[in-house]
C-alpha cells in the first residue's frame, strides 16, 4: 500500500487503537508500537513520513528517543502526543516539530498532522506542481502528467518522493540511500543510478539534473 506512513508510539492499548482507527479512516497508513525498543526496531526496518510519540512509554521514553533520532540525523517529522504535564518546553528542546495534549480535540489533531506532512514537503497544498504539467500528490504519493496517473516502480517512487521534498537542492547517492532505504536494507549507488534512469525514462531525460560532485535534483519550475 502506498501513501503517507505514520509510526505511532503509545503504550495505552485502547487509546492507541482509537487513534489508529481515526487516522486510517483518513487514509493514512499507520503502524504502532508500545515501547521505545519496539519503536527503534520499527524505524530500523522501515521509512516513515511522521512519528507520533508519547512521552511516558516503557524501556526508552519519548525524550530519549527524540535525542537518539537527533543523533541519527533522522529528519522525519515528530509530533509529541502526551498527557504528561509540563513537557511542552522539553519536547521542543529535544527536537519535536509539534506538540499536543491527549485532551486536544481530534479534529485539531488531524489538522496538525496534515500541517506537519505539508511542512515536510515545504508546501501549503495537498499537491505540488513539479512542472506545468507534472503534479505530485503528497498524501497518496501519486504523480500525474497532464492529469493522467503515472505508475512508478516502488523504490523509484521512494526516491522521487525524497527528491520532491528536497526539490531545488542536489542530493547525493549516499543521501538517497540513507533516507529512502531502511537501515536494515542493503543498497548500492549503482541501484540508485538505475532508479534515476527509470525516473528519467518516465518523465524525460531533463526531469532530473545531475552534477558529478553534487548529485541529483529535480528540475523544478518552483510552481506550487
Amino acid at each position: 500500500m502506498i501513501g503517507t506512513k505514520i509510526l505511532f508510539l503509545e503504550d495505552d492499548p485502547l487509546y492507541q487503537e482509537s487513534i489508529k482507527d481515526l487516522l486510517e479512516e483518513e487514509h493514512y497508513i499507520v503502524e504502532t508500537c508500545n515501547n521505545g525498543d519496539d519503536f527503534l526496531n520499527k524505524i530500523y526496518e522501515s521509512i516513515y513520513d511522521l512519528y507520533i510519540l508519547d512521552i511516558n512509554v516503557p524501556k526508552i521514553d519519548g525524550f530519549e528517543l527524540m535525542n537518539l533520532l537527533e543523533e541519527y540525523h533522522d529528519t522525519t517529522m515528530k509530533l509529541v502526543l502526551t498527557s504528561r504535564k509540563h513537557t511542552l518546553a522539553q519536547s521542543f528542546h529535544n527536537g519535536c516539530d509539534d506538540y499536543l495534549n491527549k485532551t486536544t480535540d481530534l479534529e485539531e489533531l488531524l489538522l496538525r498532522i496534515k500541517s506537519l506532512i505539508k511542512r515536510g514537503y515545504n508546501c501549503h497544498e495537498d499537491s505540488i506542481n513539479i512542472t506545468k504539467n507534472i503534479i505530485y500528490n503528497i498524501f497518496d504519493k501519486k504523480i500525474y502528467i497532464n492529469k493522467r496517473f503515472i505508475d512508478i516502480e516502488l523504490r523509484s517512487l521512494f526516491i522521487l518522493d525524497y527528491m520532491i521534498k528536497k526539490r531545488g537542492q542536489y542530493v547525493t547517492s549516499a543521501e538517497l540511500e540513507r533516507y529512502t532505504y531502511a537501515s536494515n536494507s542493503e543498497s548500492k549507488s549503482d541501484v540508485i543510478r538505475y532508479h534515476i534512469w527509470n525516473l528519467r525514462n518516465k518523465f524525460g531525460k531533463d526531469f532530473i539534473e545531475s552534477k558529478k560532485t553534487l548529485g541529483y535534483r529535480i528540475k523544478s519550475l518552483g510552481i506550487e
